[in-house]
C-alpha cells in the first residue's frame, strides 16, 4: 500500500481534473438484465465526460466488459458528438479484451 499512496497519482471525483490528461482509461461497469442485455449507460456516461476534455493526440482506453464491437459502435460516436474530433484521425481507442463476463453461468473462470 506504501507505494499507492507515494505515487502521484491523484483521485477525484470532478471530471475538470482530467483536462490535462492525454490518455484515459475508462473502467465502468456494464451490468446485464434478466434476458442479459447490457446497460450501457454508465459507459456513455464516461464516454462523454472524457468526450469534453479530449483533444488531438489523445488515447481513451476502455477497460469495462462489452460485446464485440461495441467500443467502435458506441463509445466513439459519443466522444466523436461532444468533443468533435474524429477517431483515428485526431484521438485514439484501444480496448482491453475480457474473458470473464458477468452474469454468464457458462463460461466461468474455472472453464
Amino acid at each position: 500500500m506504501s507505494g499507492l499512496l507515494s505515487s502521484k497519482i491523484h483521485f477525484s471525483d470532478s471530471s475538470s481534473d482530467i483536462a490535462a490528461s492525454n490518455v484515459y482509461i475508462i473502467t465502468v461497469p456494464t451490468p446485464v438484465d434478466e434476458s442479459k442485455k447490457p446497460d450501457l449507460k454508465p459507459l456513455i456516461g464516461a464516454s462523454a465526460s472524457v468526450g469534453k476534455h479530449l483533444k488531438k493526440g489523445d488515447v481513451v482506453i476502455y477497460e469495462s466488459t462489452v460485446y464485440p464491437g461495441c467500443t467502435e459502435e458506441d463509445c466513439v460516436p459519443v466522444l466523436e458528438a461532444v468533443s468533435g474530433l474524429t477517431f483515428n484521425q485526431d484521438f485514439y481507442c484501444g480496448y482491453s479484451l475480457e474473458r470473464i463476463s458477468p452474469g454468464d453461468s457458462v463460461h466461468t473462470l474455472r472453464t
